[in-house]
C-alpha cells in the first residue's frame, strides 16, 4: 500500500509553524528524531483539521480541534 503524503500547510499564518507536526514531518524529523516526535503525539488530545495528525498539545497543529 502506497503511503499518502500530505505536505505541510503553506497557508498556516502561525509564527510557530515550524513547531507544527505537518512541518516537522515534511522535514523528516519524525524519522531523525523519533523520541521528540513521540513526545508530541503520545496521549494525543487534539486532531488537525488540515492534515489529520494527532497531537498532545494544540500548539503542535495548524487547525486543532479537541478529540
Amino acid at each position: 500500500m502506497e503511503e499518502i503524503k500530505i505536505p505541510h500547510n503553506p497557508n498556516c499564518k502561525s509564527k510557530s509553524h515550524d513547531k507544527h507536526l505537518c512541518y516537522i514531518v515534511s522535514q523528516g524529523a519524525h524519522v531523525s528524531n523519533v523520541g521528540k516526535y513521540k513526545e508530541l503525539v503520545k496521549d494525543a488530545e487534539f486532531v488537525c483539521l488540515y492534515c489529520g495528525r494527532l497531537a498532545k498539545d494544540l500548539d503542535s497543529l495548524c487547525v486543532p480541534e479537541r478529540l
